[in-house]
C-alpha cells in the first residue's frame, strides 16, 4: 500500500518532468547596488557547464535566478527541470532522481522509469532545498556529478548524462558540514560557482518599484483596482523586515488588492531609532527578546492575531506553506486560542 504522501506525490511527478524555464534576467526587478552586482555575477556564470550552488533566505527568488542562468546559457530551449528535494518523500527521492527498474520495489512501474537525471539530459537540473537530502541519497548525487552517469534503483547498467546542476538552499550547508548532516565534498562539488542572494531587508530601495510591480501585475490578473499606498504607507513597508522577502511581499501586495486593506501588522510597526550603528524599536525592548527565536515567535503571533487565526491567510502573508506555519506554532507553542480575536 502506498502512503498518502506517496500518491500525492506521484500526481505531481507528470508535472515535475514536463517543467521549463520561463523567467529571464530582464524579468528580474532590482535596482540597489548590491543586488545589481548579484545579477551581473549570474549573468557572467551563465553561459558554463559549471555547477551553481544559489544561497539565500525563503523567499528571495532562488528558483527564479536558476531559471534565468539557464535562460542565458547554451542550454537554453532545452529542458529544465525543477525538484524540490524536500517535499519528495525520503524513500522517494532516489527513484525520482535516478530513475528505477521493473521490480525494483513494490508498486514500481512495468517496465522502469526514467528519472529526473535522464529527463533533463541536455538541459538543466534545478535541486531546490538540497540541504534537505539525506545522506545516503547524497552519496549516489555525488556520483552523478563526479561520473557523469546514473545507475536507476535496482539496476546496474550505467546511463551517461550530461546535465547541468544548479543546487539551492536556505540553509547554511558549511554550518550542516560541521554537523554531519551534509557531505563535505558533496558541498565543495556543487559549491563550484557560488551564488548569494540578499535578502528584501537588504535591499529596501527596491522595495517601492517591487511594490509597483506586483500591484500592477496582480491587479491584471484579479481584473482589479490598483489600491494607491501613499507615503506614509509607504515608509512602514520600507520600515518592515520582511522575513519572508519577496515572496512575502507579492502575497501582501494580492492581500491588499484583494481586500483594500494594509496588514494591521505592517501599519503596528513601532518607529526605530539609532543607537550607533544598530536600529532599535521605540517603546520597551529587553535584551532577552532580542533573541532570534523570540522575534521569530512574536512575528508570528502578531501575523495570526492580524488574520483572527486564519493558517491559510497568516501563512500566505508570510509567505510559507501551511504545514511550514503548523510546525513553527509547534516548536514555539503558539495555540490558535491565543491568537484568534
Amino acid at each position: 500500500m502506498k502512503s498518502d504522501n506517496e500518491k500525492v506525490y506521484r500526481k505531481s511527478v507528470k508535472k515535475i518532468s514536463q517543467s521549463c524555464a520561463i523567467y529571464t534576467f530582464d524579468k528580474i526587478i532590482g535596482k540597489s547596488k548590491n543586488f545589481v552586482s548579484v545579477i551581473e555575477y549570474a549573468k557572467k556564470i551563465s553561459d558554463s557547464t559549471s555547477t551553481v550552488l544559489i544561497t539565500g533566505e525563503s523567499g528571495t527568488g532562488k528558483e527564479i535566478f536558476a531559471q534565468a542562468i539557464h535562460n542565458l546559457s547554451s542550454r537554453r530551449g532545452k529542458i529544465f527541470i525543477a525538484v524540490n528535494c524536500g517535499a519528495i518523500p525520503s524513500n522517494l527521492i532516489e527513484s525520482e532522481l535516478l530513475g528505477y527498474e521493473e521490480g525494483a520495489f513494490t508498486g514500481a512501474k512495468k517496465g522502469g522509469n526514467a528519472g529526473k537525471f535522464e529527463l533533463a539530459h541536455g538541459g538543466t537540473i534545478f535541486l531546490d532545498e538540497i540541504g534537505e537530502m539525506s545522506l545516503e541519497t547524497q552519496v549516489r548525487l555525488l556520483r552523478v556529478i563526479e561520473e557523469g552517469v546514473v545507475s536507476r534503483v535496482g539496476g546496474s547498467k550505467q546511463i551517461p548524462v550530461d546535465v547541468r546542476i544548479i543546487a539551492a538552499t536556505n540553509k547554511d550547508l558549511q554550518e550542516e558540514v560541521k554537523k554531519g548532516s551534509f557531505r563535505k565534498d558533496l558541498f565543495y562539488r556543487l559549491n563550484v560557482l557560488p551564488l548569494w542572494l540578499p535578502p528584501l531587508r537588504d535591499r529596501k530601495e527596491d522595495i517601492p518599484i517591487l511594490i509597483d510591480y506586483y500591484m500592477t501585475k496582480v491587479s491584471k490578473k484579479l481584473n482589479k483596482n490598483k489600491f494607491k499606498i501613499d507615503s506614509t504607507v509607504m515608509n512602514k513597508f520600507m520600515e518592515y523586515d520582511w522575513p519572508g522577502n519577496i515572496r512575502e511581499l507579492e502575497n501582501v501586495v494580492e492581500l491588499i488588492v484583494n481586500t483594500e486593506k494594509i496588514p494591521d501588522y505592517i501599519l503596528k510597526l513601532h518607529k526605530t531609532f539609532v543607537v550607533g550603528n544598530n536600529k532599535v524599536a521605540e517603546g520597551s525592548m529587553n535584551f532577552e527578546s532580542m533573541k532570534l527565536e523570540d522575534v521569530e515567535k512574536n512575528h508570528i503571533i502578531k501575523v495570526l492575531k492580524s488574520f483572527r487565526g486564519n493558517i491559510s491567510l497568516a501563512a500566505k502573508a508570510m509567505g510559507i506553506g501551511r504545514n511550514t506555519l503548523y510546525r513553527k506554532m509547534e516548536k514555539y507553542h503558539i495555540e490558535c486560542s491565543e491568537t484568534e480575536q
